[in-house]
């Protein structure tokens, strides 16, 4: 069991199990993600693990075992199969107690450095990097948002564009830059354009680009007597307000989608569009990235939700997992980063190589 794990609140956490029932549990699990077929009593009979911890179980005894373990709502019985599968909560039941996060292997470490390089050329490509090798490392599809609510305005510019225009160059913390050109009637003489630039840095620089959004030009101008100089410290404003509005949004990178119509769960094609679609939402996966509660995650800590944890009463939501970390560079956090897969997931998979790519993540960022 993992210390790091977010976990949500759940009545499962109150379910006292034997050690058996325990094991048996973790084998139906580890069965299932595997095949994607429902677990019988023999395939349990002869598990190596069962096997090395009680020695050889009559089949009865693992029915009746798996009948409690039914009976508590860890695992469900599908009506042609004489197997059982997990529940979402069978899986919290797992993640919670049971799950043991090995050792990164020196071959996904080299993976990663490899696959994650420093300097990138923006903060964008850094994580569609490290989105690209998680996703390949894990075989499900990585996603991560792109700093935003917690990036901070670092730096305010305006410079000369002849003839008689202006670029507005905006910098953030998060190393991300938007500028706007526009027009100005005159040639601007540089003091008035100085006045500006200061007061634009004044006013901007520092501030988180959340916060940003509700600050107005007239709440901060008092100290703007000329007219010249009031008009085109307006017309900055706005365009500076323009651009934060684009970088403000929230925006997702996804990467290897195509792993999902790998899974069983999605062959069927009505459900494997209404997973393309979700994945094109950027709102539906910024709410999911959310729920992993960003106010408590710190670098190297992880949520886990299951399944219909995700609480947003969507079917294809419902059928999906997120293990997510947070990542940051400077001492700050930046966003999230994780793997969208089928509840049939491999977390442990997950779980041992998040900690590693946010680190590297975060040594690629700090040399931008």
């Amino acid at each position: 069991m993992t210390d790091s794990l977010l976990v949500p609140h759940s009545s499962c956490a109150k379910l006292m199990l034997s050690s058996r029932q325990k094991a048996l549990l973790t084998a139906v699990i580890e069965h299932y993600v595997e095949a994607a077929e429902p677990v019988g009593s023999h395939a349990l009979a002869g598990d190596a693990s069962v096997l090395a911890q009680f020695g050889t179980l009559s089949t009865a005894t693992i029915r009746n075992e798996l009948a409690a373990l039914e009976e508590a709502g860890l695992l469900s019985h599908p009506h042609t199969s004489a197997g059982r599968v997990p529940t979402d909560a069978g899986y919290r039941f797992y993640v919670n107690e049971m799950l043991q996060p090995r050792r990164l292997r020196a071959s996904e470490r080299a993976r990663i450095a490899q696959g994650v390089p420093a300097p990138p050329s923006s903060v964008e490509d850094a994580l569609r990097d490290a989105t690209l090798a998680l996703s390949r490392l894990t075989g499900y599809p990585a996603v991560a948002t792109l700093p935003s609510e917690r990036d901070t305005m670092r730096h305010v510019g305006l410079n000369p564009v002849p003839p008689r225009r202006l670029m507005l160059v905006l910098v953030t913390g998060a190393n991300r830059v938007e500028h706007r050109i526009f027009e100005v009637g005159e040639d601007v003489p540089l003091s008035r354009l100085q006045t500006v630039i200061n007061f634009l840095n004044e006013h901007l620089g520092g501030r988180t680009l959340s916060s940003l959004r509700d600050a107005t030009f007239e709440s901060v101008s008092a100290g703007l007597h000329d007219a010249a100089t009031l008009q085109l410290a307006r017309r900055a404003w706005e365009m500076a307000k323009d651009a934060l509005a684009d970088v403000a949004d929230e925006r997702i990178v996804v990467q290897g989608l195509i792993t999902l119509l790998d899974e069983p769960e999605f062959s069927d094609i009505e459900r494997a569009r209404a997973a393309m679609r979700l994945f094109e939402d950027g709102r539906v996966l910024s709410e999911l990235l959310a729920g992993v509660d960003a106010r408590v995650l710190t670098e190297r800590s992880h949520a886990i939700v299951i399944g219909s944890e995700h609480a947003r009463g969507n079917p294809t939501v419902e059928k999906l997992s997120l293990v997510g970390v947070a990542y940051g560079a400077g001492g700050e956090v930046l966003g999230t980063v994780g793997v969208l897969g089928p509840t049939r997931m491999k977390y442990g998979e997950a779980v041992a190589i998040l900690p590693h790519l946010a680190a590297r993540l975060q040594v690629s960022l700090e040399t931008l």
